[in-house]
């Protein structure tokens, strides 16, 4: 009979979840691409730059060698960008989305040149595609994002311009104003300073192009406007920037850091739902976004992002918080009247309920696969063990129904998160723990998860150095949260007034 029992819990645990489970190892990862992708994507944006520019040198009247010799400039330009992936293998000229998300700057960036400088030989638009690949991506391959566009410039000058010193000024300008940009934001990239950064970039354009056309000889009257152009132009990008960010952000599915700064807001719904509903699951994300953030500093990841996907990576516990320990606020637990297959079951779902709940919310993608992969494929021992002692003698458990069904962490970042989660609900479940003890259960956890046996971490980029700095990194935060206080006497007792 208990036989029979225990089969028919099985039985049940595969019903409504088992698909369910299925999908959260289909969790959306980047799509990544080797490096003869990204160059072939790179020469196909060259290419529509190239045809562009070949008709506008044509109707200008260019002779063919100048028409040569300026695709092969600009060709130049572009070929920085293959050298560079080719020799850093660049994360993000490794991935369609973020690769994309580049050719289509490029393009913005140098596509409407011959149209704006025909307006000023000044007025130019790249300053926005500069100031978008460095939020975006990175500032490396935004500064280099200046060199196809300095080039670009340079040869759109020499057709419109008929000023001598035009094309030298402009590609110096281009230059220096898309990397005064990138740097200006590196201070401060928020919504609200990208004017400010902008207007830094359009003031250093302006000065370079002024004292190339000094060097060149040319009279002030026949270049001060073109000054204000520049100046101007480059507000007018980053007042552009700050309105296409959340678009760009939104297409391409790219967690900057004023979108995950905006998630920390108490006012997300899910985050107010997660405060009323499961107070216990809050505080606990709470502490492992603490733990986490201060980890990924030491090791070079997201902290950022780690902080946020911590605060949100237990949200599916939402559907059925009194599952859960945290959440429980008498004697009387759920599991108690539940055979352990029902009890995994329920548990192991709110990873897959995180997922969708995030998605349903369109958090970033990386929000949504560190929920997904912070347990990993590891086993539910507590409820394993259970049904193997209740299991008649001689009778197999299956383990498969107690493992969750995910992928190995295989970012950095997932990896602390799995292991801050970890380290955190078992330090919370000791009983007046000294630092000695904290120190011995974080080892403890930390090279159970490296263990040779299917180690949850070797789908992540960590070193063991790294993650002896997340260890001690724990360490310190737990030392800070876990302080010894000073006992307060009776109040009453004592005569204050």
């Amino acid at each position: 009979m208990e036989r029979d029992v225990t089969g028919a819990a099985a039985r049940r645990s595969k019903l409504p979840n088992e698909a369910k489970q299925k999908e959260a190892a289909k969790i959306r990862r980047e799509k990544t691409i080797g490096v003869g992708w990204s160059i072939l994507m790179l020469c196909v944006t060259y290419a529509l730059i190239a045809a562009e520019y070949t008709v506008f040198l044509i109707k200008a009247g260019q002779a063919w060698q100048s028409v040569v010799g300026s695709l092969v400039l600009i060709a130049m330009g572009f070929g920085a960008f293959g050298v560079y992936a080719y020799i850093r293998r660049e994360k993000n000229l490794a991935t369609f989305s973020r690769m994309l998300l580049i050719c289509v700057l490029l393009v913005i960036a140098c596509a409407p040149l011959p149209v704006t400088m025909r307006v000023d030989v000044g007025f130019t638009v790249h300053v926005l595609a500069a100031m978008l690949v460095a939020v975006l991506t990175n500032r490396r391959l935004a500064m280099l994002s200046s060199v196809p566009v300095a080039a670009a410039a340079g040869v759109t000058a020499f057709v419109v311009s008929g000023v001598r010193g035009a094309p030298m000024g402009m590609i110096l300008a281009a230059a220096v104003t898309a990397i005064a940009a990138v740097l200006a934001l590196g201070i401060s990239s928020t919504r609200s300073n990208t004017v400010i950064a902008a207007g830094l970039a359009g003031a250093a354009g302006a000065l370079t192009y002024g004292a190339a056309m000094l060097a060149c000889g040319e009279a002030f009257e026949a270049y001060w406007r073109t000054l204000l152009w520049i100046l101007g132009g480059s507000v007018l990008c980053g007042i552009l920037a700050v309105g296409f960010m959340p678009v760009f952000e939104t297409l391409f599915d790219i967690p900057t850091d004023a979108r995950l700064n905006e998630l920390l807001n108490n006012n997300n719904p899910l985050l107010k739902r997660l405060m009323t509903e499961a107070s216990g699951t809050y505080h606990h994300s709470l502490t492992v976004a603490a733990l986490a953030e201060a980890a990924a500093e030491q090791v070079g990841a997201n902290a950022l992002l780690c902080r946020v996907a911590a605060t949100y990576h237990d949200v599916g516990k939402l559907k059925d918080p009194l599952c859960f320990k945290e959440n429980q606020r008498t004697e009387n637990n759920v599991h108690n009247d539940l055979d352990p297959y029902e009890s995994a079951r329920r548990i192991i779902a709110h990873q897959q309920d995180s997922v969708e709940l995030l998605e349903k919310h369109k958090f970033p993608g990386a929000v949504v696969r560190i929920a997904g992969e912070h347990h990993g494929d590891s086993v539910m021992v507590y409820f394993y063990d259970r049904a193997k002692k209740a299991a008649p003698e001689g009778t197999e458990v299956d383990v498969s129904k107690f493992r969750y069904p995910s992928g190995k962490p295989s970012t950095k970042e997932s990896a602390i998160i799995m292991l801050a989660d970890c380290c955190e609900a078992a330090v919370r479940s000791m009983k007046e723990p000294t630092m000695r003890d904290i120190a011995a259960k974080v080892r403890e956890i930390i090279n159970h998860k490296w263990d040779k046996r299917g180690s949850m971490l070797w789908d992540s980029p960590l070193s063991f150095a790294e993650i002896n700095k997340i260890e001690t990194s724990f360490l310190r935060t737990f030392a800070a949260l876990y302080h010894e206080r000073v006992e307060y006497p009776d109040l009453e007792e004592i005569d204050v007034r």
